[in-house]
């Protein structure tokens, strides 16, 4: 039996650097989804890899963010490169953004969409919707404002992005300019 990395593995942990290299930070789950593997067989390749120095892992909070040997392991936190968002339709990231994206202001309502009006339309619970609120704005996918007792949610063109998968027309508006990336989106 000979030792090291089976050579039939190859094209895969070629795949995996190539998607680290494109998503710098990405964790393992990102991973997985991206690429369409099982869980055993990302972390072994990544072991691998990280064995022959061509990644390293770092953790933050409960997730391990994976980043290429082009970025120094000694790099600081706040230097380091954070993967765009991506969200599929069937979460529930996906949809408070694509709701706040469309109609920020509930139908015959005058006041802010309240996350209790959130957490109806989407039937589930204010402390779940609370939870993805608090969760998307540290990830600066949307932003909240006082509004007396009350918090205005509004999506930053990070959370579009997050919802299109960062679709080309939408690298073509400012990504600054939040009222035409709605307007895109909503149409």
């Amino acid at each position: 039996m000979s030792s090291g990395p089976r050579a039939d593995g190859d094209a895969t942990r070629t795949r995996i650097l190539k998607f680290l290299t494109q998503n710098q930070g990405s964790h393992l789950s990102a991973i997985i989804r991206a690429l369409q593997l099982g869980n055993h067989q990302a972390t072994i390749h990544l072991k691998t890899l990280e064995g022959q120095s061509k990644l390293w892992g770092r953790r933050e909070g409960q997730l391990l963010r994976y980043y290429t040997s082009t970025i120094p392991p000694h790099t600081p936190h706040e230097q380091l490169p954070n993967p765009p968002q991506s969200f599929t339709p069937d979460t529930m990231q996906f949809r408070i953004i694509d709701r706040l994206a469309r109609n920020p202001k509930p139908v015959g309502q005058t006041g802010p969409l309240t996350q209790g009006m959130l957490a109806e339309e989407l039937e589930c619970s204010q402390q779940l919707v609370s939870h993805h609120l608090i969760s998307l704005e540290k990830s600066g996918c949307v932003k909240s404002q006082k509004a007396g007792f009350r918090k205005k949610w509004r999506v930053l063109a990070p959370g579009l992005q997050a919802i299109t998968g960062g679709l080309r027309s939408l690298s073509t508006v400012d990504h600054h300019d939040l009222e035409a990336l709605i307007a895109h989106y909503g149409s």
